[in-house]
């Protein structure tokens, strides 16, 4: 005969194991108040709903398979309200996590149809709440099933309410953590049935079947229940975007001096917001910003989406705007001087951002959009929600590298290279840290400096990995070299800048680019030991997208005969290391970089 506690050593523990292994690198602060707030109102419910159905004798246990019994259940049936919930929201945690819950939301429906979508589905719910009330008669066929449908229905009609259209957005994600767990969690009732360790009393149940051993009535009640948890997690995840996006926070306050109770209520107040109460402008200027990170940067894309949302929203929108004003440095369809003016145009918004002391930035969009590409004014208006995570002396460095390249001056020596890579791409990597120190905030802050300075390095290292994979493009479509001159032999650097850089050989090219890697590979050995003191949960993330370009400097090491114009990884190889990555699992060949004291490239 197998024990309650058994069913749970064997069937339920390790599987809430192996989903807690699998979404370590991924939790964040936001699944640990969805976890113990799901857990704490599964717990306060269902044991005044279990001990209710058990006292009337919906179903028994047999009394040597109990450790305890409290109430009128066991020991073990008060773990299970505990571990279904675990079980079901952690699954629908990894089924869901991969897309942002803000692209779910949706503004331009309208209130008539909202109205129908949302409300015929809660009477249904109510009125059959009312009906299963009646028929819940102790002692009669009808009485479990019933207890099931009064229990459940008025929870599900509550949070159809704030997450209903969310979820007939994402059906198939919503359908899958619901089929799942319930197929599971029917299957052990089914063999705990057929073991003896507990049953369903014929007198308050249908009898029907279906399949040997598990009742209608089970069955009903694990796919009820999921429904419930599943619907939960969904209503969470909206709430949480919701306030992530429109909540202004202080440019003095840090997320962890938030009171619980201020938490709580902004996520009551999301919960309750309909879409169309939401201003669509901001949700329209988030998707272009991440139309620019999903159109130019396939790696970084990739690899974003180990992180939590809330850091994965805010790194998308800091590489919208990056990205935004780059492009309009490296337009070469539009004149050199309108370039230098919108530049400058990008200077003054910078200023007006940083310069303002109040929560919310007043800012004439009027004029920059009369200056300026409608993608790029989209991106400066998600921008300033990072303004007090970010400092302006990062976003001025970036500018002032978008200068250098206006100005076509030249890289002349290796140290040129550093601080152009510096101003590039150190400050963005600076700027990522910022984002997912802040969001991340666990009040100690004394290796904020080091993680910086260590973020800065790594930036450096990828910015060498660009070059040293756009000898050949950047040659053709920008009329630009990026390498050293003092590296080249004479006439070299000529070619490069008229688009002829295959002409000086693919050995030659092989040997440039290499020699950029072993650089990066070099200043590798240190930026790396910043990774392991970033916040738990974002190492993953930052590991993958760093082990996918290293990956790329792997190629182009592994050239031996031609260069490619263009090295890239496939979305398999992304995806691959990516997910290698955030269980630092995978094997990244710059680690291996030879070891020693090196200097810091912080310019």
């Amino acid at each position: 005969m197998l024990t309650y506690m058994e069913v749970h050593l064997y069937f339920t523990l390790p599987v809430i194991g192996l989903l807690f292994y699998v979404l370590k690198p991924f939790h964040s602060k936001q699944d640990t108040l969805k976890y113990q707030f799901l857990t704490l109102m599964a717990v306060s419910t269902a044991s005044v709903w279990d001990n209710y159905i058990v006292y009337h004798k919906a179903w028994y246990y047999c009394p040597t398979c109990v450790v305890a019994v409290i109430g009128y259940v066991p020991l073990e049936e008060y773990m299970f309200f505990v571990i279904q919930t675990l079980m079901t929201v952690a699954f629908a945690n990894l089924v869901m996590r991969w897309h942002l819950p803000t692209f779910y939301i949706g503004v331009n429906v309208s209130i008539s149809q909202s109205l129908v979508v949302k409300f015929v589905p809660i009477f249904g719910l109510l009125v059959v709440a009312y009906k299963a009330w009646y028929a819940a008669v102790p002692g009669k066929p009808l009485f479990y099933g019933s207890c099931i449908l009064w229990y459940v229905c008025p929870v599900l009609a509550l949070l159809w309410y704030g997450a209903g259209e969310y979820m007939l957005r994402r059906p198939l994600a919503v359908l899958t953590s619901i089929i799942v767990p319930t197929i599971y969690l029917c299957w052990v009732d089914q063999y705990a049935i057929g073991a003896g360790t507990w049953d369903i009393s014929l007198k308050t149940s249908t009898g029907k079947m279906v399949v040997t051993n598990l009742p209608v009535e089970e069955c009903l009640f694990f796919t009820m229940i999921n429904i419930v948890l599943v619907f939960a997690t969904c209503a969470i995840d909206r709430a949480q975007a919701i306030v992530h996006l429109y909540k202004s926070q202080s440019i003095h306050q840090r997320k962890q001096d938030q009171p619980f109770l201020q938490q709580m209520s902004d996520l009551v107040w999301a919960f309750c917001l309909p879409d169309q109460m939401l201003d669509n402008d901001i949700l329209k200027d988030v998707a272009a910003s991440w139309d620019i990170l999903r159109t130019s940067s396939k790696s970084f894309y990739t690899a974003s989406a180990v992180f939590a949302s809330h850091d994965r929203l805010d790194l998308g929108i800091l590489y919208g705007f990056c990205r935004a004003t780059d492009d309009l440095c490296d337009d070469e369809s539009v004149p050199v001087e309108k370039r230098k003016d919108q530049l400058k145009v990008t200077h003054q918004f910078v200023k007006e951002l940083f310069s303002q002391k109040t929560n919310t930035p007043v800012i004439d969009w009027e004029f920059y959009a009369a200056q300026l590409p409608s993608s790029c004014v989209s991106a400066f208006k998600t921008f300033t929600r990072l303004r007090h995570i970010l400092q302006v002396d990062a976003i001025e460095e970036l500018l002032d590298g978008y200068k250098w390249d206006l100005e076509r001056r030249p890289i002349v020596t290796q140290q040129d290279l550093y601080q152009y890579s510096a101003c590039v791409a150190s400050s963005v990597g600076e700027m990522c840290t910022r984002i997912l120190l802040h969001n991340n905030d666990t009040g100690v802050h004394t290796n904020d400096r080091c993680i910086l300075e260590r973020a800065r390095e790594m930036g450096l290292v990828l910015q060498l990995t660009n070059i040293a994979r756009d000898i050949v493009t950047d040659s053709q479509e920008l009329g630009r070299c990026y390498l050293p001159t003092d590296w080249l032999l004479k006439g070299e650097d000529e070619l490069i800048a008229t688009g002829k850089a295959r002409q000086i050989g693919e050995p030659r090219l092989l040997n440039l680019s290499k020699k950029l890697i072993q650089d990066g590979e070099r200043i590798m050995v240190t930026a790396n030991k910043g990774i392991d003191q970033l916040p738990r949960n974002c190492q993953g993330g930052v590991r993958a997208a760093c082990n996918v370009y290293a990956a790329i400097g792997t190629q182009i090491k592994q050239a031996n005969e031609r260069y490619a114009t263009r090295a890239h990884l496939k979305s398999y190889g992304r995806s691959k290391i990516a997910l290698a990555s955030v269980y630092n699992v995978h094997t990244n060949t710059l680690k291996k970089a030879r070891q020693g004291k090196i200097r810091s490239f912080i310019v």
